[in-house]
């Protein structure tokens, strides 16, 4: 059962696959409020006498994948994940896009309190980053960006699950 409170990122899929580690503290809804416009009057100083809604507000999630999978970055980055000879599911590296991508897919976002963030669609933007160092690791730069399907579904939802029926160990 879920809290009142949401916290904590467990995992992530996208398009119904585990994308695999995040660093920690690395995740951010990334919030803003809705925009409106406000009409003043000169004779009511001060204070609109309008406010016109423009949007709502959102969510705009970013956090750093620290776990490079070849066939991940395929999905989340197109390109193409380079399969070892004789397999098709095991991968010795990956390709980068030759052309322009824009990668579009569902993503949920499961919470250590119980809840889940479903974005039906999302625009996914990836890059690799941060330094090639020994005291820490690249990392995939992922910001996910909420749209609509079409002009009656949401941009997202949160709801309840059963953290028992997710697997968080798996990255």
């Amino acid at each position: 059962m879920a809290q009142e409170f949401l916290y904590g990122c467990a995992r992530v899929d996208v398009d119904g696959e585990i994308l695999g580690y995040i660093e920690e503290d690395s995740f951010d809804l990334g919030g803003s409020p809705g925009e409106t416009t406000d009409v003043k009057a000169s004779q009511v100083p001060g204070a609109p006498v309008l406010s016109i809604p423009k949007s709502n507000g959102t969510i705009k999630p970013t956090f750093d994948l620290i776990q490079i999978k070849y066939k991940v970055m395929e999905q989340i980055m197109g390109g193409t994940a380079i399969p070892k000879e004789g397999s098709d599911t095991e991968f010795s590296g990956w390709k980068a896009p030759s052309k322009l991508v824009q990668v579009q897919k569902p993503v949920i976002i499961y919470s250590y309190s119980g809840h889940k963030i479903t974005i039906l669609k999302g625009n996914i933007q990836v890059n690799l980053g941060d330094k090639l160092t020994l005291s820490g690791v690249a990392k995939l730069k992922t910001t996910v960006s909420p749209m609509t399907v079409n002009a009656t579904t949401e941009p997202y939802r949160i709801e309840d699950y059963d953290l028992e029926d997710l697997d968080v160990s798996e990255g």
